[in-house]
């Protein structure tokens, strides 16, 4: 069984994307392949960049 592509971050109940780290009080989720959640990060900054006017972009913190 192949895992599926993805094309954006999905939410925290796809347990083949994020792994859960449980201490006393909360729960972390973790992405399990950093490298595709970086690649996700950028694209969904790229797109949220270009909707906006160009007085109120902000610069690349990647």
């Amino acid at each position: 069984m192949t895992e599926p592509t993805y094309t954006e971050i999905p939410d925290t109940s796809d347990n083949n994307y994020w792994e859960s780290k449980v201490n006393d009080r909360s729960t972390t989720f973790v992405p399990k392949d950093k490298k595709l959640h970086l690649f996700l990060k950028r694209k969904a900054w790229a797109v949220i960049q270009a909707s906006l006017t160009k007085k109120n972009r902000k610069g690349s913190s990647y």
